[in-house]
């Protein structure tokens, strides 16, 4: 836009410069926008074929992370960061492009999850990456895939964890979930709680679920959330200071 400098002021249009008169008195030129798109060129333009596609293939995504950040809602809930929802779009939308039997535009999530390219980029996916597991966790958890269970070896409370400066608890359980991605439903088990004082004796945890019903596509969460001791009580911190993290997949065998 450029300004108008001259000893009167000039409203209205030449040619493609409008001059136009601002409420406090300036005078600019700016040349006349060009006519938008539509959407029925947009549609039906094959230049714009990748975009419309890309754009089909990500909403397909976001639809289907709807269920996904429902899996362990009860631990997302208690442990995630303003980013959560747009890292899953993203991350289901990178799964999907591991699908190689459908074209650009006709791509799925539950094709791409049948690779184990697609499976694997599920691991470590954290509900908060401010507080990643392996930052919070110093220690190695041990996962048995079968029996939906982890272990922490002689896990000495004080030292195996990073704690926020006002927790006096640490609360540990962890959820297994089936996820039949393709009908959008699933169903999860959570384990029992576990909370241990930030002085409690070291010992080996063991956290366990029942199989959940279903026998799609199983994935796990391990959720580290801290707590601060008022009177009788013990309070979640904000969910900026816990974690949860997928922490292991498997597909089950069908009977």
């Amino acid at each position: 836009m450029a300004k108008v400098i001259a000893p009167f002021l000039i409203k209205g249009t030449i040619d493609d410069i409008n001059f136009v008169v601002t409420a406090d008195g300036n005078n600019y030129a700016r040349s006349k926008r060009e006519a938008s798109l539509t959407s029925l060129e947009f549609n039906k333009n094959p230049i714009y074929d990748r975009i419309r596609n890309h754009g089909k293939e990500f909403g397909h995504c976001a639809k289907k992370s709807i269920i996904f950040r429902q899996l362990a809602v009860q631990f997302n809930n208690l442990a995630k960061d303003g980013s959560f929802a747009g890292r899953v779009n993203k991350l289901l939308f990178g799964i999907l492009q591991e699908d190689t039997t459908n074209l650009l535009g006709k791509r799925t999530l539950s094709e791409g999850l049948k690779t184990s390219e697609g499976k694997s980029m599920l691991l470590f996916f954290e509900g908060n990456k401010l507080r990643a597991l392996r930052q919070v966790l110093k220690i190695k958890e041990q996962w048995h895939q079968q029996s939906q269970t982890i272990t922490l070896t002689d896990f000495l409370a004080s030292e195996h964890l990073d704690w926020p400066s006002e927790a006096t608890h640490v609360y540990l359980a962890i959820a297994t979930a089936n996820w039949d991605c393709e009908n959008d439903t699933f169903h999860t088990s959570y384990s029992n709680e576990l909370i241990l004082d930030k002085e409690a004796e070291k010992q080996t945890i063991t956290l366990s679920t029942l199989a959940p019903v279903g026998n799609e596509l199983h994935l796990t969460f391990l959720f580290i959330g801290f707590l601060k001791q008022e009177s009788k009580k013990q309070k979640f911190l904000h969910r900026k200071y816990n974690t949860i993290t997928l922490i292991g997949y498997q597909k089950p065998q069908k009977n």
